[in-house]
């Protein structure tokens, strides 16, 4: 969690908007490309607030740099191409419609060589320019709205909803379109094309997929969940029809790069490796500590939790009560928030609070408003607390049965500073890299740097075989490092 809150839509909502815009007409000739990129531009946001931009502005600029001058070759398009880089541990790539391209930190860890990423970018970029995101109703994010009965939700989850309802199972994952197997042959065609005409090794897409699935495969049942290999299968098939399509391309007499392996390797050097990534705080079991905010909260036990750029929050596992915690943009002190919340409640629904007071969570001002609503299965709370810290403002949105009260209570208050001892203990793997002496083994040096990565990982993320032997080159490795805040 790192950003204030602001207005958003559930991904639900969004992805109906989007399929609603993109297959209103049902033939790609009555969707424009204004329209798709108005799609694409409110997918932007949800990407961005639900599963967040990895914050690297030089390896970002250096992704941006290699998507324009594949798109420099494109000759005339409709679309403007945007590029970035997600917060996802996965290896995952994936397009929006307008123009809108995105692969993860994950993924820009895997990559060896300059033409990979090209690779991939431009089947990303065929996607968009063949239209596949008209052709085809995307799969969404979301799951159903807030379900508590009660008068007042109604009200009240226009603002929980935004930020608990983006939904828990896959708060912070991906947005995978299921493209037809026609579809990633005819933007593995389009896209090695792209790559060739910018000036990259059309066969780097081949050994990209590769790769990741080496990868992959070794992470399977024990850390990954979506990948790239999801929405893109790779099958002997077809890397062996990228194959017959890189012969059937002129060659390439001049491969051009923005940056050569050593120059890569120094871009990805310092990259947060890992399911976690301490920039946006991490959670040990119950408990989510977050060395830029300066706080640290214990959330019910066994409830599951999330943390997406947004909010960081957990639900009851039986879906009676919700907690989240999001960052305000301070304006007004934790009474005038209360005072406005009041306001709206009263002029939207008619409904006073049954309890509106002023309190203190360790030494800092907080503002409680709670909400009594009766149904036919019992009393739901509805709350908000309000307070200032010295890490910024906050904002605690809840909402559960009167018997969940107390756990919810005990959550809000836990909120406190990070001791010393936390704060130093906050951090995770982070990539580096270390040179391999002639004749080494990559278990030997994985030994010998403290490598986090097994030798058949490391082999598989750097490209090499499991026979590998050094000649002094550098490859990369992981090791535990603490964070420190900006």
């Amino acid at each position: 969690m790192n950003h204030p809150p602001g207005c958003m839509k559930t991904l639900h909502i969004l992805s109906a908007i989007i399929v609603s815009l993109l297959l209103s007409g049902c033939v790609t000739a009555v969707v424009t490309p204004q329209q798709e990129a108005a799609a694409g531009s409110a997918m932007s946001q949800q990407v961005a607030e639900q599963i967040g931009l990895y914050q690297d502005p030089v390896l970002a600029s250096y992704v941006e740099a290699v998507g324009q001058r594949l798109v420099a070759s494109l000759g005339e398009t409709p679309y403007r191409f945007q590029f970035a880089i997600v917060d996802q541990f996965e290896p995952n790539a994936f397009a929006s419609p307008g123009g809108y391209i995105y692969v993860s930190r994950g993924l820009l860890a895997q990559m060896n060589d300059e033409g990979e990423l090209a690779g991939v970018l431009a089947h990303e970029i065929s996607h968009v320019t063949r239209r596949h995101h008209v052709r085809q109703a995307g799969r969404a994010l979301g799951t159903g709205l807030l379900t508590l009965p009660g008068r007042a939700v109604g009200v009240v989850s226009e603002d929980l909803g935004n930020m608990i309802n983006s939904p828990i199972e896959l708060a912070g994952e991906v947005y995978l379109s299921s493209y037809s197997r026609g579809q990633e042959s005819e933007a593995d065609q389009y896209g090695m094309r792209l790559a060739s005409a910018a000036g990259y090794d059309p066969l780097s897409l081949a050994d990209a997929l590769e790769g990741i699935e080496r990868s992959v495969n070794l992470l399977t049942g024990k850390e990954h969940q979506a990948s790239y290999l999801d929405s893109h299968p790779t099958t002997p098939e077809r890397v062996a029809s990228i194959q017959n399509l890189a012969a059937q391309l002129p060659p390439l007499t001049d491969v051009r790069v923005i940056a050569n392996h050593q120059q890569l390797q120094a871009k990805l050097d310092g990259l947060w490796w890992g399911r976690q990534n301490p920039q946006q705080g991490i959670f040990r079991k119950d408990v989510f500590l977050n060395a830029d905010m300066d706080f640290t909260v214990r959330f019910p036990s066994g409830w599951q939790t999330m943390n997406t750029p947004r909010f960081v929050g957990a639900m009851e596992p039986e879906g009676n009560a919700y907690l989240a915690l999001g960052a305000n943009s301070g304006e007004f002190t934790p009474e005038g928030y209360a005072a406005a919340l009041i306001t709206r409640m009263r002029d939207r629904s008619g409904l006073d609070p049954a309890v509106s007071r002023s309190f203190r969570i360790q030494d800092w001002p907080a503002h409680l408003v709670r909400y009594d609503d009766g149904s036919e299965e019992g009393v739901i709370s509805l709350f908000y607390v309000f307070l200032d810290t010295p890490g910024g403002s906050f904002t605690f949105m809840g909402m559960g049965f009167e018997r969940l009260r107390s756990p919810l209570r005990d959550a809000v208050m836990s909120m406190r500073p990070l001791t010393a001892t936390e704060r130093n203990s906050i951090g995770g793997l982070r990539l580096r890299l270390a040179d391999v002496r002639p004749g080494e083994s990559l278990q030997a040096w994985s030994e010998r740097v403290g490598s986090q990565w097994s030798a058949d990982l490391a082999g598989a993320i750097n490209g090499v075989d499991a026979d590998y032997r050094g000649s002094g080159e550098s490859l990369k490795y992981v090791r535990r490092e603490t964070y420190s805040a900006p």
